[in-house]
């Protein structure tokens, strides 16, 4: 028998309460995103992620999430009452993402990288662990 009590556990939802899930274990690859998807879903510069083994990341309802796929291959996840974007999910990958915005207890972690810098407004700082050295 193993000792879950170690295990790390995040909760989080949408805005109204329809939906809510729960996640645990280790996070994985927290990061900003700005492709265009990620601004246009997230209405800023970026939008913050942080990966869950899939086999540890449950739906615990009330509600089910509205899906919506911008590539075949690419499922995100939202609440068709009140809109909070709540995360993606790859076919076959062993992580999805969760939007770090939805979670109740994100505070603490802290984004490693920045995919799509480019595309982000000038004025936006790099987070230090993607600065390049001089």
């Amino acid at each position: 028998m193993t000792d879950d009590s170690t295990s790390e556990v995040f909760t989080g939802g949408c805005l109204c309460g329809q939906l809510r899930f729960e996640a645990t274990g280790e996070p994985y690859d927290p990061h900003l995103c700005s492709c265009p998807h990620c601004t246009r879903l997230s209405g800023g510069a970026f939008m913050t992620w942080v990966g869950f083994r899939r086999t540890a990341f449950t739906w615990t309802g009330p509600g089910t999430p509205a899906s919506f796929r911008p590539w075949p291959t690419l499922e995100r996840w939202s609440c068709p009452a009140c809109a909070t974007h709540l995360g993606a999910a790859g076919e076959g990958e062993d992580y999805l993402g969760v939007c770090v915005s939805a979670l109740d207890n994100g505070a603490e972690i802290v984004p490693i990288g920045h995919s799509f810098r480019d595309g982000t407004p000038v004025w936006l700082p790099p987070i230090p662990s993607t600065q390049s050295a001089s």
